[in-house]
């Protein structure tokens, strides 16, 4: 079953920042570094709220790169989620 949007926030913990979809009755945490959200615009963000609308701004191109990497199986397990990551090569390589 193909991944979908959910309504819970996005948090920022550990390095990263995430956002959540679901496959079914899954939650699948997916995560961004804050690396590549710092990098893709100027100014680098500040502060966690700085960093969250950064990645609402760019969700649409992460959620399409999360669903991809998932199908193919590109994610893992972590307590009682699945965890996608997306880092700076996700964004040069065709995911």
């Amino acid at each position: 079953m193909p991944l979908g949007r959910t309504k819970r926030a996005a948090i920022v913990a550990f390095g990263t920042v995430s956002f959540f979809m679901a496959d079914d009755q899954r939650t699948v945490r997916v995560d961004v570094s804050k690396e590549l959200l710092a990098s893709l615009a100027e100014p680098p963000p500040k502060s966690h709220d700085d960093y969250i609308a950064r990645l609402l701004r760019h969700r649409s191109l992460f959620e399409q790169i999360a669903a991809a990497k998932y199908d193919e199986g590109r994610f893992h397990g972590e307590v009682k989620v699945l965890v996608v990551r997306i880092d700076e090569t996700d964004l040069t390589t065709d995911s």
